[in-house]
């Protein structure tokens, strides 16, 4: 469908003439009096403040890195073959399903 010119034109001459939308008061400059709002219901309120708090998280858990870091020092930190070859295949696995 092609659309002319004129079409254009005559649309936004029915548009300019219409300015005032029912139930909403304008000044007298068509301009809309009424201010928008939104309104956050209970759950995106609490998921704002779950968002906050996990934000405010620092990125690396000092405390976990500590641990580690003195058990392998005092040579009593070990992982299992199984462990560590069962995490690289999920995380292949991960990867493929992307």
């Amino acid at each position: 469908m092609i659309i002319s010119n004129s079409q254009i034109q005559s649309i936004m001459k029915v548009y300019g003439e219409n300015k005032s939308v029912k139930g909403v008061k304008t000044q007298g400059n068509g301009v809309s009096s009424k201010k928008d709002e939104v309104i956050l219901s209970s759950q995106a309120q609490e998921f704002g403040q779950i968002y906050q708090a996990i934000k405010s998280l620092p990125e690396v858990r000092e405390d976990k890195v500590q641990d580690i870091a003195t058990r392998i020092s005092q040579g009593n930190y070990s992982v299992e073959a199984k462990d560590v070859a069962e995490k690289m295949l999920g995380r292949i696995m991960a990867d493929n399903l992307r």
